[in-house]
């Protein structure tokens, strides 16, 4: 049986601080679909914190091998290096919290075939705000700020330079100081340019070959992980075209997408599938056909990439007798730049032919079928 978890979200208000890093701690239990305690069990989490939901704007993302307790009780502290986490996207340290309202996304492999499944995704309302304060202007904070507390204990210039044991002190410049026999040695043990540059050829050289990363990251992890964009969406609504006329396809739901969303076209109508990676991408996509007064209709469905038609993807239908529902399928690989995007478009010869929806059905039960739904999914 497939045992998908879910994960109680217990903990993400707390602040914690570990080797001199902040993090943000994070506890949840993992259930089975079933809600069953999953205990001593060894699954992969992955963490992303987003700026923007409708583009998938992650701003850091972090994958982490972890077992679950006897109670099926695990903790991750997002934003920490660990020997068993991998930093997939962004630095933590580098967040902007005060820009704009984030939002965590968790989501989980429990079978380790990197397959991860989204169980929750929440905007942060309360952590952000221990790391807001790292962003503060001078401006903002009023009276005077002790030492202990990171300020100068005074408000004055020549109460700086007393407490800093510099009234008495004369500016020289650089050009004239006197250096002492321990920076002359200090200075002298540097690297000079030539070599800093020879070392760090060589370093990058050892990087660009995968030596390093990958085998460390493989021996940490147990598996090597592997970024995957993806989108899924479908539309319920009955959709219908005039007759020979080129008709765009909606899609109103997001059943789950990582970096390929939905945006409207001129017409203001969700119709636009963009992707922010450039590779190429399979596209499959299944529409539910039916004309309540006509047999035999045919029906036209292709794609356009950036507003043209892509070369052989036209695909012709015939529907059956009066009524009937056909279900009409097909896939393709479409090569796609940045901001890219792609559009399912149908036409038909007479205008009682449609796209419908199924309603979900019982005895036995079953659920509904959408009028149309599209797949993408990059595969290189």
């Amino acid at each position: 049986m497939k045992c998908i978890l879910s994960c109680l979200l217990i903990l993400l208000s707390q602040v914690v601080c570990a080797q001199n890093h902040k993090a943000v701690a994070f506890q949840a239990v993992a259930r089975t679909n079933y809600g069953v305690i999953m205990p001593n069990k060894q699954i992969q989490v992955r963490i992303s914190i987003l700026s923007d939901t409708v583009k998938n704007s992650i701003v850091y993302q972090e994958v982490k091998s972890v077992i679950t307790s006897p109670l099926g009780l695990f903790t991750v502290l997002i934003g920490i290096h660990e020997p068993t986490k991998i930093i997939t996207e962004g630095n933590f340290e580098k967040i902007n919290w005060a820009e704009s309202i984030h939002f965590i996304r968790i989501e989980i492999d429990p079978n380790n075939h990197l397959q991860f499944i989204r169980i929750g995704q929440q905007p942060i309302n309360y952590v952000a705000y221990a790391f807001t304060a790292d962003h503060l202007l001078a401006a903002n904070i009023d009276g005077v700020v002790s030492v202990s507390q990171g300020g100068t204990g005074v408000n004055t210039l020549p109460a700086l330079k007393m407490a800093l044991q510099l009234d008495k002190v004369n500016n020289v410049a650089d050009s004239v100081k006197t250096l002492s026999k321990a920076a002359i040695v200090a200075l002298n043990l540097k690297l000079d340019k030539k070599d800093t540059t020879n070392l760090s050829n060589r370093i990058n050289q050892k990087i660009n070959k995968g030596d390093i990363s990958k085998i460390e990251i493989e021996q940490s992890l147990g598996f090597l992980p592997v970024q995957i964009d993806f989108g899924h969406f479908f539309d319920t609504a009955r959709q219908t075209a005039n007759i020979n006329t080129a008709m765009s396809v909606k899609w109103r739901d997001t059943i789950t997408n990582s970096h390929i969303y939905i945006s409207n076209n001129s017409s203001l109508e969700p119709s636009k599938i963009s992707v922010l990676k450039e590779g190429v991408y399979l596209v499959q996509y299944t529409v539910q056909v039916s004309n309540p007064q006509i047999a035999n209709d045919e029906i036209s469905i292709w794609i356009r990439r950036n507003g043209s038609a892509y070369p052989n993807s036209l695909r012709q239908f015939t529907t059956g007798a009066i009524g009937t529902k056909n279900i009409v399928s097909a896939q393709t690989m479409i090569p796609l730049g940045k901001e890219d995007y792609v559009e399912l478009f149908f036409s038909v010869r007479h205008a009682q032919t449609q796209l419908i929806k199924t309603n979900s059905l019982s005895s036995p039960s079953r659920p509904a079928l959408p009028s149309a739904q599209i797949i993408l999914f990059k595969i290189q």
